[in-house]
């Protein structure tokens, strides 16, 4: 596969982006300023309304504490727990992140009214990534996955699978972390409502017909 110029700026922008995201959500959690990173996260996740998933692929340090920890599980050849499928129903997985959503909202409001949540309640986020297979926290629990999953404007920055020269290899369905490809009518198919922008298929397709 031939690595464009293009594709290795981008990479390099998401990996610098990527790791300030995650660096500065410990700052912020170790000076006690959680609500202000909260209101800046939550503030980026609804320009997802117009641009897509910029904040999954770019600014989430979930996704980057994600990429790094499956860096190095790949590399010591070990498998993370496959999601249950118990968790993968609407009625379970729902009310967790509809209930992380308004302890969120809690959070930010404390910056205005008495309201003290003193518990980094979003934590919770890296054991379930260290553990369970990506698509878990990022298609089902994430919080902001809430707000990410509604219909947008437009999805800058997303792949799309070119199918005069796709092969249908499943290559990269296989590849995908959030299961946002699927095989439709005989062609795949990038939802961009799961797409966290993570180009693992656009790395493994052999015959570059994945198209930013």
């Amino acid at each position: 596969m031939k690595i464009s110029k293009n594709m290795n700026i981008r990479r390099i922008i998401q990996v610098l982006t990527l790791a300030i995201s995650i660096v500065a959500f410990v700052i912020f959690i170790k000076n006690k300023k959680e609500s202000i990173l909260l209101l800046w996260m939550l503030g980026v996740s609804l320009s997802s309304l117009i641009f897509g998933r910029i904040f999954c692929g770019y600014f989430c340090p979930f996704h980057a504490f994600d990429k790094g920890w499956g860096y190095i599980v790949n590399k010591l050849g070990l498998k993370k727990i496959k999601t249950p499928s118990l968790l993968k129903k609407g009625s379970i997985y729902y009310p967790i992140s509809v209930i992380l959503l308004i302890l969120i909202l809690l959070k930010i409001s404390g910056l205005i009214i008495p309201i003290k949540i003193k518990i980094p309640f979003l934590i919770v986020a890296f054991p379930i990534l260290a553990l369970f297979t990506s698509d878990l926290w990022h298609n089902y629990l994430c919080p902001f996955g809430l707000i990410m999953k509604l219909p947008s404007l437009n999805r800058l920055l997303m792949p799309n699978i070119d199918n005069h020269s796709c092969t249908n290899c499943n290559l990269c369905k296989k590849a995908c972390p959030t299961e946002a490809i699927e095989l439709n009518n005989e062609k795949m198919k990038i939802i961009g409502s799961k797409c966290i922008l993570c180009y693992e298929c656009e790395k493994i397709c052999k015959f570059d017909s994945i198209k930013i």
